[in-house]
C-alpha cells in the first residue's frame, strides 16, 4: 500500500521563480507531492491528489467545511498559507477539527507598501492618462499634483500601513492614521475615529482586515472634495457603485484599487477614467512571490516535523 504523504503543494507556480522552495521540500526528507497542472485546483482536485498529506501548502482555493471534514478524515492537520489572508478557509471548521492555519503575514508587506506608494504617485500626476493620450499621438498634458504637502489618511495602521507610513516620510507629507487595535506611535497623527480621517485626508489609503470598516456613500460624503482613494487591502471594503457616484458628480478627484468585491472584476469601474485598476497584483513580484514560498514551505515542514 501507498504511504500517505506528508505534504502536498497545491500552488500551480510554486518554485516558478526560483527552484530554492522546492530544494527546501527535497531536503526535508518528507514524502511530498506538487501541483502541475499549471491551473489553481478546485476543491475536488485538491482532495484526489494531496494523498492524505498531513500538511497543505496552500494558495486562494476555497476550503469550506465539508471539504475541511474530507481532508481532515484523509489526515490533513494543517494549511500553511502561500500570503496573508485566509479568507478561503473556514476557520471556524478548521479549529473544530484541531486543523491548525498559517501564513505569512510579514513577506508581502514591502510589496504592497510600494505599490501603495506607485498608485498615490501615477493618481496624483495622471500617468494612465499621459501614457494612452501620448501613444494615440496627442501631444496633450495634464497638470497634476504633488504629493508633497498633502495629508495622507491611513485606515488600518498594522504591518502595511506602518510600511507606508515609512515610505511616505521622505515626501514631506502629513500622515494620519486610523486603527482602534492599534497602537499609533509619532511622528504618525493618530485619529480616534474614521469621520476625522475621511474630513481631514486629501489621500485615503486602506490597509485595513475584512469587516473592520465599509466606505460607502455616506462615508464618500465625508471625504474632503478632491480628494483620491487608494484601496490595496479588501475589496469587499469599498462599495464600488457609491464610488463610481463619488468621481461622476466630481467629488472625489480620484480613486485607485488593486482589490475588488468580486474577481476578476467586471463592475462599474471598469469605463471610468478617473479610476487606476491593478488585477489584485499588489504581493505580485518575483522577490516577495519568492519570500513567501519559501516561508509557507518551511511552516508546513516545521509543523510536521514538530508534531513526528
Amino acid at each position: 500500500m501507498t504511504q500517505p504523504l506528508d505534504l502536498y503543494v497545491t500552488l500551480s507556480t510554486f518554485a516558478d521563480v526560483d527552484p530554492e522552495p522546492l530544494r527546501i521540500l527535497e531536503a526535508s526528507g518528507l514524502r511530498f507531492g506538487v501541483n502541475r497542472t499549471g491551473k489553481r485546483p478546485t476543491a475536488q482536485k485538491v482532495m484526489e491528489s494531496s494523498g492524505g498529506a498531513k500538511a497543505l501548502v496552500a494558495g486562494v482555493e476555497e476550503y469550506n467545511g465539508s471539504v475541511l471534514a474530507q481532508l481532515h478524515q484523509n489526515g490533513l492537520r494543517c494549511i500553511s498559507r502561500c500570503g496573508v489572508g485566509t479568507e478561503n478557509i473556514d476557520r471556524q471548521s478548521a479549529e473544530k477539527m484541531g486543523i491548525t492555519i498559517l501564513n505569512t503575514p510579514d513577506e508581502p508587506v514591502q510589496a504592497v507598501a510600494e505599490h501603495t506608494l506607485c498608485l498615490m504617485l501615477a493618481l496624483l500626476r495622471h500617468l494612465p492618462d499621459l501614457d494612452r493620450d501620448t501613444k494615440a499621438g496627442s501631444w496633450k498634458r495634464h497638470t497634476g499634483n504633488l504629493l508633497q504637502g498633502k495629508v495622507v489618511g491611513l485606515v488600518g495602521y498594522g504591518r502595511i500601513g506602518k510600511k507606508v507610513a515609512c515610505l511616505l516620510r521622505p515626501f514631506g507629507v502629513e500622515i494620519l492614521a486610523y486603527d482602534p487595535a492599534v497602537l499609533v506611535e509619532r511622528p504618525t497623527v493618530k485619529i480616534e475615529n474614521l469621520d476625522e480621517l475621511l474630513a481631514k485626508a486629501d489621500i485615503v489609503s486602506l490597509h485595513c482586515s475584512p469587516g473592520t470598516i465599509f466606505i460607502g456613500q455616506q462615508e464618500f460624503l465625508k471625504m474632503k472634495k478632491g480628494s483620491w482613494l487608494i484601496n490595496t487591502a479588501r475589496g469587499d471594503l469599498v462599495d464600488d457603485g457609491a464610488l463610481a457616484e463619488a468621481l461622476d458628480s466630481g467629488h472625489l478627484a480620484g480613486a485607485a484599487l488593486d482589490v475588488f468585491p468580486q474577481e476578476p472584476y467586471l463592475g462599474v469601474l471598469l469605463s471610468n477614467e478617473k479610476v487606476i485598476l491593478t488585477p489584485h497584483q499588489a504581493t505580485l513580484t518575483q522577490e516577495t512571490r519568492l519570500a513567501m514560498e519559501i516561508a509557507a514551505t518551511q511552516n508546513a515542514i516545521k509543523f510536521i516535523k514538530k508534531k513526528k
